[in-house]
C-alpha cells in the first residue's frame, strides 16, 4: 500500500470507528427502514439454496446484513477495516445467540485476507469501492457464485456537482475519462455491464434504490421518524422496489446496486 493509499486508508478508517456507536440510529428511522427492507427483499432472491454455502460480507460493518443471514442459519465471514464497527457487530451476534455463524475479521476490501475462488456469495454494500476492491471481491468468488456489490452511479455524482462547475461535468460525463477525475469508481448502468461482462462477472441485474425520497417526494418529519404508520410503511417499499429497475430512477440513485455470476 502505497503512502497515499495508507493515509486514505487511515482516515477511513479513523471515519469509521468514530460513527461506530451511533451508526445503527439511521436504520431506525422511516427513511432507513425502508433501505434496509429493499436492501433485503433485493437480496432474497439472490441468496444461496443450499445454507452451508461461504458468504463473505465485505465492509460490511456493524453487521446489519450478516445479522439477519445469521439469524436464517448462514454462515458468514464478516470483514471491515474498522474494527470498533466489528466490535458492535459482535455484540449483536452474542446477543442473538448466532455468533458461532460469524467470523469476524478485520481488513481492507482493497487487500482481502482469503484464497481465490474462497466464496460462494460475496457481497460488499460499503459504496465506495473502487477498482481494485472491485477485482478483489470477484477474486474471492467461486466461479459459478453471486457478487453483490453497492456501486457509486456516475449520474448522480455529477449531479451534486453541477452547480460547481457546469461545463466541466458536463464534459466529464461525455468524455470517457471519468475514472480519472472522480475519486472513487463511478458507472452509468450500462458502464457497470461493461466493466463486469469483462472482468468475468455475467450482471444478472442492476437496481437504483437510493434517492428515493427525491421522487416520491416524502416530507422530511416523516422521513426521520423511528415510528411510523405501518400501511404507508408497505406501501412505500413496494413503491420503491417496482421503481427500483426503472432506467430514469437508476439515473437519480445515489448507488447502483450489481447482481452477477462469476462465469
Amino acid at each position: 500500500m502505497n503512502q497515499y493509499n495508507l493515509k486514505e486508508f487511515e482516515r477511513s478508517k479513523k471515519k469509521w470507528n468514530n460513527r461506530a456507536k451511533t451508526y445503527d440510529d439511521f436504520y431506525k428511522t422511516f427513511r432507513g427502514a425502508v433501505e434496509n427492507y429493499i436492501d433485503w427483499e433485493l437480496l432474497k432472491k439472490y441468496l444461496p439454496k443450499n445454507k452451508s454455502a461461504k458468504i463473505l460480507d465485505a465492509a460490511g460493518g456493524t453487521g446489519r446484513i450478516t445479522l439477519p443471514l445469521a439469524r436464517t442459519g448462514y454462515s458468514i465471514t464478516l470483514c471491515d477495516l474498522s474494527p470498533k464497527m466489528l466490535n458492535v457487530a459482535k455484540q449483536k451476534m452474542i446477543n442473538e445467540s448466532v455468533i458461532d455463524n460469524v467470523d469476524i475479521l478485520e481488513c481492507n476490501v482493497r487487500n482481502l485476507h482469503f484464497v481465490d475462488n474462497s466464496f460462494d456469495f460475496v457481497l460488499c454494500w460499503d459504496g465506495m469501492v473502487d477498482e481494485l476492491a472491485i477485482k478483489e471481491l470477484i477474486r474471492v468468488s467461486k466461479k459459478g457464485g453471486i457478487v453483490s456489490i453497492y456501486l457509486n452511479n456516475k449520474w448522480v455524482i455529477a449531479i451534486n456537482k453541477f452547480y460547481e462547475n457546469p461545463y466541466s461535468i458536463l464534459t466529464l460525463i461525455d468524455s470517457q475519462l471519468e475514472d480519472q477525475k472522480w475519486k472513487h469508481k463511478v458507472f452509468s448502468p450500462k458502464e457497470a455491464r461493461n466493466f463486469f461482462n469483462r472482468e468475468g462477472i455475467k450482471v444478472l441485474d442492476i437496481y437504483g434504490v437510493c434517492h428515493w425520497t427525491r421522487v416520491l417526494n416524502i416530507p422530511e418529519e416523516i422521513l426521520e421518524a423511528q415510528n411510523w404508520d405501518e400501511k404507508f410503511f408497505n406501501q412505500t417499499t413496494k413503491m420503491v422496489l417496482k421503481l427500483s429497475k426503472e432506467p430514469s430512477i437508476k439515473g437519480m440513485s445515489r448507488h447502483l446496486v450489481l447482481y452477477g455470476k462469476k462465469l
